[in-house]
């Protein structure tokens, strides 16, 4: 194992990683408990489950915020801590070649902070490059991303929605909207609230979105969810019909569409042309709403492709990136134009090309 390169899709609701020769190794909620602030009490999937169930010496954080790392020291406990899993001792994993995806619509300093994750852990890596999410995305699509036809992608993840222009191994237009997942779940808590009088917490609402919410009303689905009565303080259960769950979520939905359609009005022609024929590329969980694709292909009158397991197109698309022995030397693995990541050289990720 030791060696092994290892690519990570550090996304703000789950933490992925993949291993050369092995595919995914590690897949759970990013997400930490610590204990009187400096003791871990559990990691991943575990912790996750005490939110909202813990007394006042235990904390539970979620490191990364739309996308970016928020909260530097818990993610750093939890990578350590995770490769503490995964290897027994984190550095067991010393001198492995890293890869790590990351959205483009972000700031040189917050771009760092994921080199530095690695560079500061126990790891002891040998590499740490970076790669942008959406060149992830057309990988695992299985798109030739060295042609210069244009493709466009669209990733609804957690925290963020990522829209993408790719043509040439790099991105033409890229935009990150602060709408996604998680904004869907809020919109649907507070909608409940308002109009049934119940309040439901986030884990409810994500129930709801994955199992009757549609991208178009219609759909005449319904499902228990638990909760509290507004009014009496009592614990209750109530049935939510589809097109309520709809009508919660249909303003973030339209702000995704109208973000789409405004990233190809401001493209050249001929890309405009290529995507005519290929279509939209759609993933990242959310994609699995209901009536996803008719919603974009209504507004857009494009194909609309949905990928495959949708909620791991980055996961998998930096697998076949780092499965490909001549990766290094690809156009698309780079920190910023005009910029190379060597953490064995330098202390802060970057080195000036000459």
């Amino acid at each position: 194992m030791l060696g092994k390169s290892i690519g990570i899709d550090l996304g703000t609701k789950r933490i992925k990683y993949y291993r050369k020769g092995d595919g995914i190794i590690f897949d759970e909620e990013n997400c930490i408990a610590i204990e009187n602030k400096d003791e871990i009490r559990a990691i991943g999937d575990e912790a996750a489950e005490m939110v909202g169930r813990t007394p006042e010496t235990i904390e539970v954080i979620y490191p990364v915020n739309r996308g970016v790392i928020a909260n530097v020291s818990a993610m750093e406990l939890l990578f350590n801590a995770s490769f503490d899993r995964i290897y027994g001792k984190a550095k067991r994993a010393s001198g492995t070649n890293f890869v790590i995806a990351l959205p483009t619509d972000i700031t040189e300093v917050e771009k760092r902070s994921f080199a530095d994750l690695v560079h500061k852990s126990g790891l002891k890596p040998k590499n740490v490059s970076l790669v942008d999410k959406p060149i992830c995305v057309a990988m695992a699509a299985g798109l030739d991303i060295m042609k210069a036809k244009g493709v466009m992608t669209v990733d609804v993840g957690a925290d963020t929605t990522e829209i993408a222009i790719i043509a040439l191994g790099g991105i033409v237009r890229s935009r990150l909207l602060p709408t996604a997942g998680n904004k869907f779940d809020e919109s649907i808590c507070n909608y409940i609230r308002q109009k049934c009088a119940l309040v439901i917490g986030k884990s409810n609402a994500e129930q709801l979105k994955m199992g009757i919410a549609g991208a178009v009303s219609g759909q005449s689905l319904t499902m228990q969810v638990n909760g509290r009565d507004v009014v009496t303080g009592l614990p209750k259960r109530m049935e939510i019909e589809s097109d309520l769950v709809y009508e919660a979520i249909k303003d973030d939905l339209k702000n995704i569409t109208e973000n789409i359609k405004s990233t190809l009005e401001h493209i050249p022609p001929e890309v405009s042309s290529d995507i005519i024929d290929a279509g939209i590329y759609v993933t990242g969980g959310s994609a699995r709403i209901g009536n996803f694709d008719k919603l974009l292909n209504a507004e857009t009158s494009l194909k609309i492709n949905i990928l495959e397991d949708p909620q791991d197109s980055v996961i998998n698309g930096l697998g076949k990136l780092i499965d490909e022995d001549n990766f290094k030397t690809q156009p698309y693995i780079y920190r910023q134009p005009g910029y190379s990541v060597n953490l064995r050289n330098v202390n802060n990720g970057i080195t000036k090309k000459k």
